[in-house]
């Protein structure tokens, strides 16, 4: 089944009681409603599901109970849109951080009674990464769900103008936002969170980010801390914060493959995806288009013309990763 995980809907509704809820940053007004363009669109390249997520405009407010009016009422939404098109779309819920009773709560109905796909998270909750000790509950609440909770990963525009320079020239999104994600992915795995909770599993927007074309310089400088080859350079104490990490000294990189996946909405970047395989492995890349920021078309064919992928890598990333993750029900009349 083929399922693009990375859409979004933020619905005028939405937006309203964002701004009624104290966001002054949203000159945003809502997208339209084009589900009718989208399913065309999605028939001719057949793709079955596209999955929604409103994260990139969270509910990252002071007021907890008009921060939990917003995300009870996109994910009610979701929810909706899913039943009344037969499946053909779904979501990721969002939570209400920083709020993490709420957010637990939440995320309880949003996959246990409305029955969406996951939940979905920024990289950071007002700049504070989501591995953070803050959120600890939260993590252990859905590691000990009685199934596999899937967490979808995106970065967020104004979180990406941290670094000095970037706010200007759309340098934000191209380098800030690739950075963030990465950043979250790494962060992840080394605080431990995947490897304290194997049923959680993280899909990561963007490819991964930066993280691909990294890869090898990260590995790199992990082996020269765990074999203390730059230590006559730097000092042993530039490396004391790998001792308590759960590295396999063989491995170190392994620690990233836990129960991570990579999307591919990498704005039309072949290289991602080759880079990507060797990372990860083929079967962690999933069809992502960062709809309707950019094109489902797009995506399909960037992944169908890779000259870097076999036909059975295309049909694995097109048609079965992400259902073999996911698990969802087969639309009405698919």
């Amino acid at each position: 089944m083929r399922i693009d995980v990375h859409a979004h809907y933020w619905a005028r509704s939405y937006i309203d009681l964002l701004v009624a809820a104290g966001r002054r940053d949203l000159a945003f007004a809502g997208q339209e409603n084009d589900l009718g363009e989208r399913l065309a669109e999605m028939d001719r390249l057949g793709v079955d599901v596209q999955l929604f997520s409103a994260v990139g405009l969270n509910t990252e407010v002071e007021d907890a109970a008009a921060s939990l009016a917003a995300t009870q009422h996109i994910n009610d939404l979701y929810a909706t849109i899913a039943i009344q098109s037969g499946g053909r779309f779904g979501g990721f819920a969002s939570l209400p951080l920083p709020h993490v009773d709420a957010a637990i709560a939440e995320a309880d109905r949003a996959i246990d009674e409305l029955g969406l796909a996951g939940i979905a998270l920024p990289c950071l909750v007002g700049g504070v990464p989501i591995d953070d000790a803050a959120y600890a509950p939260l993590w252990e609440h859905l590691g000990r769900k009685p199934r596999s909770v899937a967490v979808y990963v995106h970065p967020v525009g104004t979180d990406s103008n941290a670094h000095p320079g970037l706010e200007q020239f759309g340098l934000n999104m191209l380098l800030g936002s690739t950075t963030q994600i990465a950043m979250a992915a790494l962060r992840v795995g080394l605080s431990g969170i995947t490897t304290r909770h194997p049923n959680i599993s993280f899909i990561f927007a963007l490819c991964g980010g930066t993280l691909p074309y990294l890869w090898q310089r990260y590995e790199r400088n992990l082996h020269r801390g765990l074999d203390m080859s730059a230590v006559k350079a730097v000092g042993a104490g530039l490396f004391a914060w790998m001792d308590e990490l759960p590295f396999e000294r063989d491995d170190p990189m392994g620690l990233f493959r836990r129960n991570t996946y990579f999307d591919t909405s990498v704005q039309d970047i072949p290289a991602a995806l080759r880079l990507t395989k060797q990372a990860l492995g083929v079967e962690r890349i999933l069809l992502g288009s960062d709809a309707i920021f950019a094109s489902l078309t797009e995506a399909v064919e960037m992944v169908q013309g890779c000259a870097d992928l076999t036909d059975d890598d295309k049909h694995r990333i097109l048609d079965v990763n992400a259902q073999e993750l996911l698990r969802l029900p087969i639309p009405e009349g698919r």
